[in-house]
């Protein structure tokens, strides 16, 4: 029996694995995994399905002079990319190379590691990722009151009383931007000790069944709702453990920016109404302990009314925070509070309780529209525009493109355009080990191997854990000849754009050694590391004895909030105890972490960021207006045997109910001759897909509700690239008008629809 923590989503469940030979042949939970207890889903079942894939390509593809891709050499995929790279940096420069990563990139040590060794030697300011359409907003609205991109407070799930969900589905996504393995347990300790759970949502998910209220909302009014509960408990503030950390005119601000928002106010727009408001605000309050969280609904959403469009997901976002705040629940057993991971983040790297914050919207700008970017990346709405429309002076645009673990194609916006941009590009390169939507349009494919054959340790969701908690997995099975690993393939690209770039091309070892070196410097700089002090010389001969990613992950454990500090602390943890204790190491309940865990300049809360006050007074405006909301507006949905667009081949992962439909309420399907099963076509001002008709009341009227990640029927062809959020660059996918009509219609003539920022 081999033990494995799953890679596949962020709720990285441990499992057992039988392994005959280089075939996977069993996989379940690991009942005894410190994290997860044994629970598995379908997508862990198939994790051997993956390894063993016949469709998982093995060796690199170049695309010939025919325009066909064939197999080819390691040499001849990396010759060509030298030869194409080349000329692009030197005559263009490199803001004339992009980036887009897909976030298989945060599940795995080679894409925390690596990549930034890739993009500091391309010298590219040019990077774009899923983050914008995803999570963006969360991050960027808590970099800007708490410092940094990663200091994102959890919910305590595991001991609150009162766990309020917006736009989300745990039970099927398995927790995001929350790290909780075994949801479903720890739903059912929650009912178990008499805690409440109430789901905003415009659709009876699956979570929202299992809850103990259902409130079904208008999509894209979140902000709106989430305004009125903000209003009603600031009223009766119990900042609690935050208070200290909090400026009272900042707070002012925030109380006085809210005072339109009455639930009266904004039950027009939100259809729950205004006596339902009150009452949850006050539950809120009146619970022991009280945690609000929001998902996808909440990231992607943007208010339709009178035919515009009011982004409003980074609103939304902060909004929950301010509510969690409001309540006494900011790190507060119970509330939402900070993990501690083992091997460090952002928040606990540099001066305890003060650091050098954000700024949003971003210094740099987008060529063709000015757009800002958001934490170091551009909106990937931008992408197509900025490669196939050259400056109008000197003509220069993005000309070659790397995407490392991404299918664009399908997950971003403008799937049309981005597939001719891409043919005008001089080099595409895809690190994948798929022929995809994307991959297929490629000069070049360089495949990884097998998730199975590397090691596993969570650095980024470990931010996000709702408990402390350390587990490692080693690579199971050896990489087989002619493959590579994934931390070969990217520092060897690393090492071709610095030989580029230098004159004098390193060795892809010694791109590994500058990484480890880098690492052990931070260590030993860093006043909050249990290494500060220490040479980088002496904390790498500790760690001479491992290599690749085992090596950076020592230096980071080691000088990490647990570590043994190479000896200073004669208790703490190394990577050989994680090693040693294969079922993990249970670190225990969230703690309290304030004002340590703050990285603003203030040394304080930045509740009340201009920015944010802004968008909260163009929101306040909207209420001025009638309510007129389209005949039809989309929402998203996740499936629980779906992965985004990842591994729709697998056979566990295949048919049933795991295929594109859209949920379309009775009465609207009644309205429209629509019949359950039978073929429809979803227009928007942008684009148009047909799927089947799924007819059903869990959806409300006047909804239509579609899964994202599916390359023949693409929910992104009916995003416009226009309608992004301004200060997280993030598109509107929750909340669009959109019209139905039956496959065998005319289709209807679309609008063009007014964008407000």
């Amino acid at each position: 029996m081999a033990l494995r923590v799953c890679p596949l989503c962020e709720a990285t469940c441990g499992l057992t694995m039988t392994i005959d030979g280089d075939q996977v042949t069993d996989i379940r939970g690991d009942s005894e995994d410190v994290f997860s207890h044994g629970y598995i889903c379908p997508k862990g079942v198939a994790l051997g399905e993956l390894h063993a894939d016949p469709n998982r390509l093995t060796q690199p593809m170049i695309r010939q002079v025919d325009g066909t891709l064939a197999p080819s050499t390691w040499d001849e995929a990396f010759d060509l990319i030298r030869e194409r790279l080349g000329p692009i940096l030197r005559d263009h420069g490199p803001s004339s190379v992009g980036l887009f990563l897909g976030n298989p990139n945060v599940h795995n040590l080679s894409g925390a590691f690596y990549l930034p060794a890739f993009i500091k030697a391309l010298g590219t300011t040019q990077r774009f990722s899923a983050s914008t359409v995803d999570q963006m907003p969360k991050q960027v609205a808590c970099a800007l009151m708490y410092g940094t991109a990663l200091s994102v407070p959890v919910p305590d799930i595991d001991r609150t009383d009162y766990f309020l969900i917006l736009g989300a589905n745990p039970l099927v996504s398995n927790g995001s931007m929350m790290t909780a393995a075994d949801f479903p347990g720890r739903l059912r300790e929650l009912r178990r000790r008499k805690g409440r759970v109430v789901v905003v949502d415009p659709v009876r998910t699956r979570t929202a069944a299992a809850s103990d209220e259902h409130l079904p909302i208008r999509p894209g009014t979140d902000a709106l709702w989430l305004a009125s509960l903000a209003h009603l408990v600031t009223q009766h503030t119990r900042l609690a453990a935050a208070e200290p950390w909090i400026d009272s005119a900042q707070w002012d601000q925030v109380t006085s920016g809210l005072a339109d928002f009455s639930p009266e106010a904004t039950a027009v727009f939100t259809g729950i109404d205004a006596a339902v408001t009150r009452r949850i605000a006050q539950e809120l309050l009146d619970a022991p302990s009280a945690a609000v969280y929001g998902r996808m609904g909440t990231t992607t959403s943007g208010l339709t009314n009178n035919d515009a469009v009011t982004p409003m997901a980074t609103l939304a976002s902060w909004l929950i925070d301010i509510i969690n705040i409001a309540i006494g629940s900011l790190d507060r057993p119970g509330g939402v509070m900070f993990a501690l991971p083992v091997a460090g983040g952002p928040s606990t790297e540099g001066t305890p309780g003060t650091g050098h914050g954000v700024q949003i919207p971003g210094r740099r700008r987008t060529r063709v529209r000015e757009l800002p970017s958001a934490l170091g990346e551009f909106p990937a709405s931008a992408l197509a525009e900025e490669i196939d429309t050259p400056d109008p002076e000197t003509g220069e645009r993005i000309r070659a493109v790397f995407v490392i673990g991404g299918n664009p194609i399908v997950s971003t916006p403008n799937q049309d355009r981005l597939t001719f941009a891409f043919g005008q590009l001089d080099l595409l390169v895809s690190v994948d080990p798929y022929i995809t939507a994307t991959s297929r349009l490629a000069d070049v494919i360089l495949p990884v191997a097998s998730p199975l054959t590397r090691p596993q340790h969570d650095v980024v969701f470990n931010n996000l854990a709702v408990r402390n908690q350390a587990r490692y997995s080693p690579a199971l099975l050896p990489i087989p000849d002619g493959e590579k690993d994934e931390t070969e393939v990217v520092a060897q690209l690393a090492a071709i754009a610095a030989g580029i770039v230098s004159g004098e091309e390193p060795t892809a070892a010694q791109i590994d050694d500058l990484i480890a070196y880098t690492v052990a410097a931070q260590a030993g700089n860093d006043a909050a590391s249990r290494a500060h002090g220490r040479s980088p010389e002496e904390l790498l001969e500790a760690v001479a004895h491992r290599s690749g990613v085992d090596r950076i992950l020592d230096l980071r454990i080691r000088s990490g909030p647990y570590g043994d500090g190479f000896g200073a602390y004669p208790d703490g943890l190394t990577l050989q105890h994680l090693i040693d204790t294969p079922h993990g190491i249970d670190l225990g309940l969230l703690q309290p972490r304030l004002p340590e865990v703050l990285r603003t300049p203030s040394r304080r809360i930045d509740v009340a960021p201009p920015v944010l006050l802004d968008a909260l007074a163009s929101a306040s405006r909207l209420l001025a207006s009638d309510s007129s909301p389209p005949r039809f507006t989309l929402v998203g949905r996740r499936q629980l045997r779906s992965n985004n667009s990842w591994m729709k081949g697998l056979p566990t992962l295949t048919g049933g109910s795991n295929i594109p439909t859209v949920l379309i309420h009775p009465d609207d399907a009644s309205d429209l001759g629509v019949l359950d099963g039978a073929d429809v076509t979803v227009s928007s001002a942008t684009g148009s897909i047909t799927l089947p008709a799924t007819v059903r009341d869990d959806i409300a009227p006047g909804c239509l509700c579609i899964p994202h990640g599916w390359a023949k029927a693409n929910v992104n062809a009916l995003v416009d690239v226009e309608a992004i959020d301004a200060l997280a660059g993030t598109a509107v996918l929750s909340g669009l008008a959109v019209d139905l009509t039956t496959a065998r219609q005319r289709q209807p003539i679309s609008v063009n629809r007014r964008y407000t920022s």
